[in-house]
Formats: structure tokens, sequence, C-alpha cells
């Protein structure tokens, strides 16, 4: 059994309302400090797949609302394997630089319908549709020049 300091969780996930199953991923050492893996919050689809209810912290490759394929890992138990379904959703993180770029980012996130969860100085957050997407991450990126964020996208 793993250190519980090696796990990162949501305690708050978006769509907290659906979840009904919880499904472990390694991100190796990726994460913050001894950080090696997030449990990642599902509702449910049957014996084998699951929608994804929280934005991912750490983790690539996977986006609020995504249908992935539950597979039986080793280590941990039940993990998501491949996305059998991609959603609307596009899921970020910033990571806040300046205490400055709080306002700012909230106002942007606010301004285009995003579903947020935080972690400390880390926002995760999800907007929906391509067209939106590209919109967002032009205002992320006047931020990121002002040295206010860093920001990357969840998927590789």
């Amino acid at each position: 059994m793993s250190d519980p300091d090696e796990w990162v969780l949501h305690p708050w996930p978006v769509w907290g309302d659906r979840v009904d199953f919880v499904a472990n991923v390694r991100f190796g050492d990726s994460g913050p400090g001894t950080r090696r893996f997030e449990q990642l919050l599902l509702e449910r689809r049957g014996a084998d797949s699951a929608v994804l209810c929280c934005i991912p912290f750490f983790t690539y490759g996977y986006s609020l609302g995504d249908v992935v394929e539950l597979v039986d890992a080793p280590e941990f138990g039940w993990s998501p394997g491949a996305v059998v379904e991609r959603s609307d959703q596009w899921s970020m993180r910033a990571f806040l630089t300046e205490d400055a770029g709080a306002p700012a980012l909230e106002q942007l996130l606010v301004r285009h319908g995003a579903v947020v969860e935080t972690r400390g100085r880390l926002v995760a957050f999800s907007v929906q549709g391509i067209d939106r997407l590209g919109i967002v991450r032009g205002e992320l990126d006047a931020l990121g020049a002002a040295g206010l964020l860093a920001y990357e996208t969840a998927w590789p």
C-alpha cells in the first residue's frame, strides 16, 4: 500500500453529485513533492466504462466528461484507460505565479462559463467547445506574457 502523502485527491469535484466510482492514476514524477498518484472521480457507465466527473490536477490525457474504459491495475486497483468517447469539455490548469493574477483569471473563467477546481495556487478548469477554447487560450497567453500565471492543457 502506498503512503497517503503520495496521493492527490479531489475533495470538491465539479460534478460531485454524479460521482459513484473512484479510479486511480499514477502520474510519475510530474507531481508536486512526494505526490505520485491521483484519484479521479467518475460516474459508472456499465461494467467497464465511466464518465470523468472531476478536472485532473496532474494527469494528462483526460478532460471533464470524457467516457473512459476502466482497467484493473495490479498496483492500486481500478484505473482509467483509453478515452472511448471524447466530451466537448477542454480541461486546463493554471498556476498563479503572482497574487495579482487571481482576479484576472477569475474574471476570465467567469466570463467564459468555466467550471473550476482548485488546489492552492493551482487552478484546474474546463471550458466547453473548441471555439471557446481558442478564445480562452488567447486570454491565458496574455496573462502568461504579463507574468501572472503559467498554464497547460490536460491533454498531451
